[in-house]
Order: C-alpha cells, then structure tokens, then sequence
C-alpha cells in the first residue's frame, strides 16, 4: 500500500507540473488505441545497447511470444515506476523466464536517447536475472519510433523537455502480433502469466495442466484490463469433474460387486 501511494504522489506531482494544458490532445493524442490482433512493425531499424542497428524481426525469437515495453531513458517519473513494476513482476513468474521462455523487450520512444543509456538499463535490470536471461533495451530514430508505436496503438506526445504518455505493457504472440494491454505500473503475477499463456496458446516455459485450466477459468476484462474469474466455465469445469467422480465411483462400486459376485 506505500509503494502505490508513494507512485500516485509523484504522478500526481507529474501531472501538475508537466501535464500537457490542451484537453483535446491530452485525447486524441496519448493513451492506447486498441490494436489487439494487429502486428507490430519488424521492419523499422532499432539500436541495441552496442549501437547494432536491426530490425524486430531479425531481434524476436519467432518461437516465443514477447513482452513489449515503452519507456524513455531519462524519464525522472512515470518510466522508472513502470520498469521496476515490471521487474518485479517478471522475478515474480519465475518459472516462466525472460529470454528463455519469451522475449522481453524495452524501447525508448524519446529519438535523443542513445545506446549508452540502453546499456546502463540493461546492466540495470539484468542484475536480478539468472544465468542466459534476457531483457534487451533498445533505442531508435523518431521514425522508426513512430512506426513501431502506431503500429500497437502506443500514443504519445512530446510535453516541454518530457513526454505525456501511458503506462503499461504489451503482450505479443510469437508471430508478432498484439494479444493483449496491461495497463498501469504494478502488475498482478497471475494477470501476466495469464497473458503469457494466453499469447503462446497455453504452451510455454513448464505449464502444466492446471496452469491451462486456469487459462480456461480466466477471461480477459477489457474495462479494467484484468483477468476476471469466467463463472460459467467455473460451473462446466465443476460439472465435468463431479461426471468424472460419479463414473469412478461407480466403475469402483461395479469392480467390487463382480468382485464379490465371483467369490
């Protein structure tokens, strides 16, 4: 509870005094634009942490669904709050691995940031993980940038020396394609195995039977960008098993009576 009144005080703070003044643009031109299903662009070049220029489809392992995420470098706020929430979250799924078990990717969306400050990140935030995981940061031109943004709905304008834009991640099939939005700064564990599982079609990293049934339970609510409990599947789960239990118990009852009929 401190850690997110601490985040709504320094956003709070952030709006007041950097917020764009323009209602209208503040509208039209920040948030997500929904692109569920759409692919996001792998043609446009991208610098990594070395200064090597590529492009998302040379990058992305093709096998393994992605975490895509915004953020620019030098942001004194909101981005900081967003990469620490999304560490935390990825520590916390640990028996599904960055780089390992899907790609987990970071692109600044301010031109001016260079590799140098892609390589401090990744030191950064690599410091948690274990031996040959992964999460890359890149940088870009404000073309490329553009592309790759519109291309999943990401909207953000440039506000004095800092940007106004959303927060949160996004969740990518193995064929690029955009699954699914988790808004905000802090992520629940269970809503982003969820979309993990959801995006690689229920198969990746050690899933198991009950991680997809759990897949099953679950629906995607798109108000509140969570994963809500499905009560009808609940019940068809319920009845299937209580059928299940009901055929033991009588296959058991039926072997101990041509049991004790034999004798």
């Amino acid at each position: 509870m401190k850690k997110i009144l601490i985040i709504l005080i320094f956003f709070l703070l952030g709006i007041s005094a950097n917020a764009v003044t323009n209602q209208s643009i503040i509208e039209e031109e920040v948030g997500w634009k929904d692109r569920l299903g759409d692919e996001i662009d792998k043609s446009s070049l991208i610098i990594d942490k070395d200064g090597i220029e590529q492009n998302l489809e040379a990058i992305l392992d093709k096998t393994k669904p992605t975490v895509f995420i915004f953020a620019y470098y030098t942001c004194p706020k909101l981005c900081t709050f967003l990469l620490d929430g999304a560490a935390e979250v990825v520590l916390a799924v640990n028996k599904i691995r960055p780089g390992l078990d899907y790609n987990l990717i970071t692109l600044s969306f301010d031109s001016t940031d260079i590799p140098e400050y892609s390589q401090g990140k990744e030191v950064k935030y690599s410091e948690n993980l274990k031996k040959n995981e992964s999460w890359r940061f890149f940088t870009g031109s404000k073309e490329s940038i553009k592309s790759i943004a519109d291309s999943v709905g990401f909207k953000f304008v440039k506000d004095g020396d800092e940007f106004a834009h959303p927060s949160g991640i996004i969740i990518l099939t193995k064929h690029g394609r955009v699954s699914r939005y988790l808004s905000g700064v802090l992520f629940d564990k269970k809503d982003f195995k969820l979309a993990l599982l959801e995006a690689s079609d229920g198969v990746i990293g050690n899933s198991s039977i009950s991680d997809k049934v759990l897949l099953y339970c679950y629906g995607f609510d798109p108000i509140g960008r969570k994963y809500a409990l499905k009560a009808l599947n609940v019940i068809k789960l319920g009845g299937v098993l209580t059928l299940l239990l009901i055929g033991v118990f009588m296959f058991f009852m039926w072997f101990k009576k041509k049991g004790g009929t034999s004798k």
